[in-house]
């Protein structure tokens, strides 16, 4: 299941205010270890979850990415049909096979969504 937490207001989205955040959050969880953090890939929030919660588990939201995905490959909707076919796959050999395709027909892409 996937809970919405917390919210917080900052003056800016900025490392400073992802820490503070993170260390209110920090707080009121008793075991970091054991939950999973999904957010976008702003430089922030990972300085802050490596400072304050360099134990739990962090990935990238597929949603997030997939905007990131479409600014790297403008008006290419084959990349973005596979990179969806992928992402909504609940066996790791099929979404390897996806990903196999993927690294196949469009390389760049693949070490682009693989470097993030």
């Amino acid at each position: 299941m996937i809970y919405p937490l917390a919210f917080g207001f900052a003056h800016s989205e900025c490392t400073e205010s992802w820490t503070w955040f993170l260390k209110q959050l920090r707080n009121v969880i008793r075991y970091p270890e054991r939950v999973m953090f999904v957010s976008d890939q702003h430089a922030g929030i990972f300085a802050g979850m490596e400072a304050i919660f360099h134990d739990a588990a962090h990935g990238v939201c597929a949603y997030h990415l997939s905007q990131n995905l479409k600014k790297f490959c403008r008006q290419r909707d084959d990349v973005i049909k596979l990179y969806f076919r992928a992402t909504y796959l609940y066996r790791v050999e099929e979404f390897n096979c996806e990903m196999a395709e993927l690294k196949a027909t469009h390389r760049k892409v693949y070490d682009e969504l693989l470097e993030d």
